[in-house]
């Protein structure tokens, strides 16, 4: 058809003109682009030189004189340059069409065009390959019915940016109907052409990726598991040998066994009380316990002695402040570092009276003021050798008429909001004041008895 256009317009030009001229007509050019963009650059030099052969005939036939020896060269030059230009271009745009053909057909990727109606108006054979389904089956239905429901309203929402030019390029990844009713992931990388209202697109099976995926995660998962139970081991038997370490410390006095137990639990009542963090209560409760660890240097015959200690029994008594800080200081473990502390100062007195080192107020730890308020409290409530455990009452006005010359005050209002008081204060000051002079005679003997008075159970 393009040759017999070329030819007919070629012959109505000769045949209808009465001359020729120096120029170059459009009748003569057009026939010579339509072969050139026909049939590339060979058509077009065959155009041209058919051109040229008209225009000689012509000549033979009519001896125009207007036409000049130079208006021939001219005009077959005209109608080379435009074949071969014209031509070349079309002998590489029908290179770069196949070899895009080509790529298509035997792409290992899915690629596919949408038009605005929710159709693939092509595929290539990859798609049958990965899917099952053939390009008439795949193009004869929506592309949203192959999609997963769990996938539809994401891919839709990536279609409409591509359609309504909001942006150029999506990615995305669903879950895609094969032929056996089972899906494969893909993972989509899609252009829109809003000028010809069609999306270009291509997927890759990522089905294997996305199980290897899962899989990792759910290896992750169960490691995480694994981690945290053996942490939780981990931290039981932690706890539990820091409580057989203080255990150790009252082994050999029978009458003081669960003793740290209950420190360690009043204790951390207390530190909650004054604003202390979760994590914080739980170590205070694993490190109080801890505070007469270093009653393991002692010897059984001073700490066990019935009777009251002399001047240098006691300085070998009080030296278990010590002996418990190089015991504990030195770990990277924060219960440990806080036993230390505890271990060291608990004996120290708001109003510098305490030992070891005759600290005062606020500068004796927080922690160490809060074990001591605790560890005095549970020693006068229990019996020890050396007397019988007081009624929790009496206890709870000694401890409160203590606060702010033996104990800090705060420490021991805290103590008192904390379920270990078990009373009012009103209850409480009601008890202080009605001991009688027997009981009062009794407390000071206690705090001023040489061998174990109160220094022995928290003083």
């Amino acid at each position: 058809m393009t040759v017999l256009a070329a030819t007919a317009i070629f012959m109505a030009g000769f045949v209808m003109r009465h001359g020729l001229s120096n120029a170059v007509d459009a009748d003569e050019i057009v026939p010579v682009a339509l072969l050139a963009l026909r049939f590339g650059r060979r058509g077009g030099l065959a155009g041209a030189l058919i051109a040229v052969l008209l225009a000689a005939t012509w000549e033979l036939g009519h001896q125009d004189a207007a036409v000049t020896v130079i208006g021939y060269v001219s005009r077959g030059l005209a109608f080379v340059f435009v074949g071969l230009f014209l031509g070349s271009f079309m002998d590489q745009r029908h290179r770069l069409e196949r070899a895009l053909i080509t790529y298509f057909d035997a792409s290992l990727d899915l690629l596919a065009t949408a038009d605005s109606s929710g159709y693939f108006t092509r595929v290539n054979p990859a798609w049958e390959a990965t899917i099952g389904l053939t390009p008439e089956e795949i193009c004869s239905r929506p592309f949203i019915e192959f999609v997963h429901p769990d996938d539809r309203a994401a891919t839709l929402t990536e279609s409409a940016h591509l359609a309504d030019g909001s942006r150029d390029t999506v990615k995305f990844r669903n879950r895609y109907l094969t032929a056996d009713g089972s899906y494969r992931w893909l993972e989509w990388n899609a252009h829109g052409s809003p000028g010809d209202n069609l999306i270009h697109a291509a997927a890759r099976d990522i089905s294997t990726q996305v199980q290897a995926e899962q899989q990792l995660a759910s290896n992750a998962k169960m490691l995480e598991t694994k981690v945290a139970e053996r942490t939780r081991e981990l931290n039981d038997a932690r706890a539990e040998t820091l409580q057989r370490l203080a255990r150790a410390g009252e082994y050999r006095d029978y009458e003081t066994f669960q003793h740290t137990e209950r420190v360690g639990a009043i204790a951390a009542e207390i530190a909650e009380r004054l604003g202390f963090k979760a994590d914080q209560v739980e170590l205070m409760r694993e490190a109080a316990p801890l505070h007469d660890i270093g009653k393991l240097a002692i010897s059984d015959t001073i700490l066990l002695k019935p009777g009251p200690l002399t001047p240098e029994e006691r300085q070998i008594m009080q030296g278990h402040t010590e002996a418990g800080r190089r015991l504990l200081s030195g770990s990277r473990s924060p219960v440990l570092e806080m036993a230390a502390v505890i271990a060291m100062s608990h004996h120290e007195r708001w109003d510098g009276k305490g030992y070891p080192e005759g600290l005062t107020g606020e500068s004796i730890p927080l922690v160490a003021r809060i074990v001591a308020v605790a560890d005095i409290f549970d020693a006068l409530t229990h019996d020890r050798p050396y007397k019988s455990a007081w009624p929790v009452e009496q206890a709870l006005a000694e401890v409160e008429m203590m606060a702010g010359s033996h104990l800090d005050a705060r420490a021991v209002d805290a103590f008192f909001a904390s379920p270990a008081a078990g009373t009012s204060n009103d209850h409480i000051r009601a008890a202080g004041a009605e001991q009688t002079a027997k009981e009062r005679s009794e407390i000071d003997a206690l705090v001023s008895a040489p061998h174990g008075g109160l220094e022995v159970f928290g003083l």
